[in-house]
């Protein structure tokens, strides 16, 4: 595991944005973990979640004109990893999110931010089953742009239609998938720092039954 992914999980876990215990999930499944960057809720924390995104952009030469993020948590991402990305590495997007409802008066239209043109790297927190990925690329063409990369913090390598979401929205949308960290690298650490944890134990047998 390299050092963004290891030092991305225990930020994770240190600022309880990855919590073990047993949640129920909107789907009604049972989980043994819950993640979650909305706890990203001062200052400090969102600089270090706007790093991690921003520095992995960097490793990996992600190429694109701007960033999206979809509402709501989408919209504080895509700010927040502008911003860093030209505090750390003079790099300047332009940004732009969605509206939950079109807006008719004063600054009208289904946006706030940039207008769409060119390249565009969508930004969201996790992908589960794929869904608001794929609404978010819609938006974007719908606009007469490309979405050509997507960047999340963590793929929970879960069902898609039929197969693991993520290789779904590759094959269906020509557009390439990245994740900071996804399950397999948790059960991984866990396994490293805590084997024999109960925490480890119940990561693993979850991976085992609905990684796909």
């Amino acid at each position: 595991m390299n050092d963004l992914k290891n030092n991305f999980i225990e930020f994770a876990i240190n600022e309880k944005l990855l919590r073990f215990g047993d949640f129920i999930l909107k789907s009604g499944r049972n989980s043994p973990y819950y993640f979650n960057t909305g706890l990203c809720n001062s200052g400090y924390k969102l600089r270090c979640l706007a790093d991690f995104y921003a520095d992995y952009i960097h490793q990996n030469e992600l190429n694109f004109d701007f960033i999206f993020g979809p509402a709501y948590k989408g919209i504080t991402l895509a700010s927040s990893i502008s911003l860093q990305l030209n505090n750390v590495f003079s790099v300047d997007k332009l940004f732009s999110s969605n509206r939950k409802e079109e807006k008719k008066h004063g600054d009208v239209g289904a946006l706030i931010g940039s207008s769409l043109s060119g390249k565009g790297l969508i930004v969201d927190d996790v992908i589960s089953s794929g869904s608001s990925i794929v609404e978010s690329i819609n938006i974007i063409k719908k606009h007469n742009a490309k979405p050509t990369s997507v960047l999340v913090a963590l793929d929970r390598m879960e069902l898609g239609k039929s197969t693991r979401a993520t290789f779904e929205i590759e094959s269906e949308n020509n557009i390439k998938v990245h994740s900071i960290i996804n399950m397999n690298d948790i059960v991984n650490y866990l396994e490293k720092k805590e084997k024999d944890s109960d925490s480890f134990l119940r990561m693993k047998k979850y991976l085992d039954e609905f990684k796909r």
